[in-house]
């Protein structure tokens, strides 16, 4: 087991060293410490992928401990951290610590703007504590990276499978349809406005026609519950 005093000081960034100059180790060798980083993601997910949560966050830890040894490109490292924190993130989501979830996201999100997946998970986490303002943001943040998410099919740039879990776009558009009905904000009428609960089920099931608040929290039980079915997953 992973003291809880260190998991709480890498979830919080503790320790991150700058981008290292000067530490007289050529661009190769920096490269293949890189790749060897990069190398570790795929095999830190297959732990959790396998239902290995402690273990996959133990892994995930690692990597970050590495990561911190090493003075590479400080662009590469911050992917690299960010997808670890990810990783983390699911895993203690899995386990149901919100508070340890919802802090791994918040590091990866600072580390890599452009973490679509911590984005979705950190959207998770606001919804299942409750905070509504905080899932349209993310959720709105995730779509705007790419709005063809699936966690199952996910890559990096070089091909390396980080996939997991079941999650896609109709998990986001769910997100984001429960948070706006928690707001009220249930309908747009005469215009084509996604910033509500309605628009949102349509874009995630191609067809929506709003009646009522009853009936709209209906539709949106029954889109939760098929896709729970149809995948196996959900928040």
């Amino acid at each position: 087991m992973i003291k809880i005093r260190l998991i709480s000081a890498l979830l919080l960034g503790a320790s991150f060293l700058a981008c290292g100059g000067g530490s007289g180790v050529g661009p190769e060798k920096i490269r293949k410490q890189e790749d060897k980083l990069r190398d570790r993601l795929p095999i830190d997910w297959v732990n959790h992928n396998s239902g290995d949560y402690q273990g996959a966050i133990d892994s995930f830890v690692k990597t970050l401990e590495l990561a911190d040894s090493f003075g590479g490109s400080e662009s590469i490292l911050n992917y690299i951290k960010s997808e670890a924190h990810n990783g983390i993130g699911w895993a203690f989501l899995r386990l149901q610590d919100l508070d340890a979830a919802s802090s791994s996201f918040q590091q990866a999100t600072k580390l890599n703007r452009r973490n679509q997946d911590a984005w979705v998970g950190y959207a998770g986490v606001a919804l299942a504590r409750g905070r509504y303002n905080d899932v349209v943001q993310y959720g709105i943040q995730a779509l705007s990276v790419n709005s063809d998410y699936n966690s199952a099919n996910r890559i990096d740039d070089s091909n390396r499978q980080i996939g997991h879990d079941g999650f896609e776009t109709r998990h986001v558009r769910l997100l984001l349809a429960e948070a706006y009905f928690q707001l009220g904000r249930y309908s747009a009428v005469d215009r084509p406005d996604p910033s509500n609960a309605a628009a949102q089920m349509r874009l995630a099931t191609g067809e929506f026609t709003f009646r009522d608040p009853g009936q709209l929290l209906q539709e949106i039980s029954k889109l939760a519950l098929e896709l729970v079915i149809e995948n196996n997953s959900g928040f």
